[in-house]
């Protein structure tokens, strides 16, 4: 019976090729370890891995949501199934949705992951990420945010040798990270699994306190043009998306805060980055060197939040209300430059450190401020227009459960990731080859966000996925 259910959880949640690309995937980062020579953990896996690992640790809570589908309510949970398979099924789904990110993420850096302690570290991270997304339900959101700053923060502990973190296993700390890793996969799988035996119960509170909650300041556009309103709506306010595409996606979630929240969180990290770079240049923190490859880390990371920012562009658009209003090349022209100036307040205050940096003689500093200022910039706007024409998703209210199979289009809204990784790996090395890069990103983008017959298309795309 577990079989049965467990392919027929697959079946009706995957695309026959997106699973295929995720085995060939799987398989290639496993023949990549096996025949590459034993290595050693490097600087820069030490930086990429910690920050990484925190970004993701505090997205999965922050944004997580199970998968489960519409259809699921009407019919999967109906059946008379245990309480046991349900919950196997639904994780193993999720995992290959979600888990399996961790383990692509660090495929190629497989000559460094040299012990099969790491490799069991990765599984063990994989768990927890996909535990997280299925506890994140059943937390009230003020909560969630309290926890996940509280993981990100603990897993950046890694950087000060702290030996029982989820980051230090790659940062010179092997077995305490391991011993860190493994403990909190054990804790959140339980969770997870004690959460999924009463998953109804838990999507139900979870839709009553999205619909039930108060609108405490509510925003105003009465008096304002049009693209006033636009402008006002999307610079005091940012929309973040919890939409996996990298490798699928467990479930869609948009929080939206207040702008001003958001500066002063990112100014308080820029805060701690420009100090912790002070630190490790004045006496190394990953394998006592006394080099900043952070710089590079830290502007990737920041580009992999405005992937997620990206994602909620679109999806609460109404088409029915906004572009009869205005035609749709100025709609969607002055949506997202209004959307790319909140993008900008975000990366703002890490700018302003990497050029105080570069001012003393950081010399990765100057290749962080070449990405955040034009390659992070273009790719977020590509990426806006890469999800709405190739899979555009609205959220139409109840709890934002996904509608159908998630297939290689979800997928591969995510590839605009790998040439702002590719353009930060060259800025480390020749920032001139990453303005240039940034450069052509930023004319290309502004060739879509100008043109009336790619936003025409777009329109059609919409209207062909359901937007109304």
């Amino acid at each position: 019976m577990l079989f049965s259910l467990l392919k027929f959880v697959f079946r009706t949640r995957f695309s026959r090729p997106f699973l295929i690309l995720i085995g060939l995937l799987i398989a290639y980062s496993v023949v990549i370890t096996s025949v590459t020579p034993p290595g050693t953990i490097s600087v820069v896996l030490g930086y990429y891995a910690t920050a990484i690992i925190a970004f993701f640790l505090a997205m999965a809570l922050a944004t997580g949501g199970v998968m489960v589908m519409k259809s699921d309510r009407d019919y999967l949970f109906t059946l008379p199934l245990t309480p046991r398979d349900l919950a196997i099924s639904i994780f193993f789904a999720q995992f290959v949705a979600f888990g399996t990110t961790v383990l692509l993420m660090f495929a190629y850096m497989a000559q460094a992951l040299y012990s099969p302690v790491l490799i069991l570290d990765l599984v063990a991270l994989a768990l927890v990420f996909t535990s997280l997304g299925v506890i994140a339900p059943s937390i009230q959101t003020r909560t969630r945010i309290v926890i996940s700053v509280a993981l990100a923060l603990w897993t950046l502990s890694a950087f000060l040798n702290f030996p029982f973190s989820p980051g230090s296993a790659f940062n010179g700390n092997l077995y305490g990270g391991t011993v860190a890793n493994l403990v909190l996969a054990a804790v959140t799988v339980t969770i997870a699994f004690r959460g999924l035996s009463r998953i109804e119960l838990d999507m139900m509170k979870s839709m009553v306190r999205s619909t039930a909650s108060d609108i405490k300041s509510p925003n105003s556009y009465a008096g304002k043009s049009p693209l006033g309103a636009i402008y006002s709506m999307n610079i005091t306010n940012m929309a973040l998306a919890g939409r996996m595409n990298m490798a699928g996606t467990s479930r869609y979630v948009s929080r939206r805060v207040k702008t001003q929240w958001v500066l002063a969180a990112s100014t308080i990290a820029a805060a701690a980055y420009f100090a912790f770079a002070l630190y490790a240049g004045n006496v190394g923190t990953v394998n006592g060197t006394d080099t900043f490859p952070g710089a590079v880390i830290a502007a990737i990371v920041l580009s992999f939040l405005a992937f997620f920012f990206s994602q909620s562009a679109i999806t609460n658009e109404r088409i029915w209300l906004s572009l009869t209003s205005l035609p749709p090349t100025t709609y969607f022209r002055h949506l997202i430059a209004s959307k790319l100036l909140a993008m900008m307040v975000i990366l703002a205050p890490f700018a302003v450190a990497d050029v105080v940096l570069a001012a003393l003689n950081y010399a990765m500093a100057l290749a962080g401020l070449v990405i955040i200022l034009t390659v992070i910039p273009a790719s977020f706007v590509l990426q806006i227009c890469f999800a709405a024409y190739v899979a555009p998703i609205q959220v139409k209210g109840d709890d934002m459960m996904m509608p159908a199979q998630f297939n290689l289009k979800q997928m591969a809204t995510g590839l605009l990731i790998v040439p702002v990784i590719f353009l930060a790996a060259i800025a480390s090395l020749f920032p001139i080859v990453a303005v240039i890069g940034g450069l052509f990103l930023c004319v290309l983008a502004s060739l879509l966000v100008y043109s009336s017959g790619f936003w025409s298309r777009v329109v059609t795309r919409l209207t062909e996925s359901g937007f109304v």
